[in-house]
């Protein structure tokens, strides 16, 4: 029996943004009004709205990707290597339950390795950011399906003059960087402000789900992602997402090369 046919980019493409757009709404639904939550053994919450996007996701994937692999936050990995879809059904479950607007969907499909598809929502206030590989990244609303602009990332190409930001921060690390740069504060799970030109160095916690999207849609920007070490891995527990501009100097400071 022939295998089936590999999806091409536009149709990943597009069933990535179909998930989220379904996502954002079904997770609308739930948000200010009284739900469950109970706390995961890693000690963060999980909802009833995070069930349910987790449902949405993985049952469609399962339906429409049925060879794919699929690594989902709140219901694990299933598939082998390959190609693989990776999804965080409401990232910033914290701003979530609190009422707050820092929350979202995150679905990125990987090959081989590699980003090649990624999608990033916050439903409160409309705005979601996308990337395919090779196509660049944009930004636009959930009401306007399929309308976007080119995502342009903050010029700042000199470390005295950058703007860091983030959260449960490396103290050595940030100490190391702010002897340059200058501090700005954001709230819990704004990870869009280096993707919105607000700032040039964002450091994050998180896991694969969390980094996945932001990693193809900051290099389809210009800008990168880095791991503690330096590297490019996603698994290491952190990030530093950057403009791209301010590279060489950060990693003069923060890794010595």
């Amino acid at each position: 029996m022939a295998a089936a046919p590999t999806p091409d980019r536009d149709a990943d493409l597009g069933l990535a943004l179909e998930l989220a757009f379904s996502a954002a709404e079904l997770a609308l639904g739930y948000f200010g009004r009284p739900t469950s939550s109970e706390l995961k053994a890693d000690g963060t919450p999980v909802g009833e709205a995070d069930l349910a996007v987790d449902r949405l996701l993985t049952t469609e994937l399962q339906a429409r990707r049925p060879a794919d692999g699929l690594l989902s936050e709140e219901s694990g990995a299933s598939g082998g290597p390959g190609r693989r879809w990776i999804v965080d059904p409401i990232d910033g479950t914290k701003a979530f339950l609190a009422g707050a607007e820092h929350w979202g969907t995150h679905v990125a499909l990987e090959e081989d390795g590699r980003v090649v598809v990624a999608v990033v929502t916050r439903p409160v206030t409309g705005t979601l950011w996308w990337a395919a590989a090779g196509r660049g990244a944009h930004r636009g609303r959930l009401d306007e399906p399929g309308v976007g602009r080119r995502l342009e990332l903050s010029s700042v190409a000199r470390l005295s003059d950058a703007r860091v930001t983030g959260w449960r921060l490396d103290a050595v690390a940030l100490d190391r960087v702010l002897m340059q740069a200058r501090w700005v504060d954001c709230a819990y799970n704004e990870l869009d402000l280096v993707l919105d030109g607000a700032a040039e160095v964002m450091m994050v916690p998180g896991m694969v789900w969390d980094h996945a999207p932001f990693a193809l849609i900051l290099e389809e920007a210009g800008g990168s992602l880095f791991d503690p070490a330096g590297g490019h891995r996603l698994d290491m527990g952190s990030a530093v997402y950057t403009n791209g501009a301010v590279d060489d100097e950060l990693a003069a400071v923060l890794w010595g090369r």
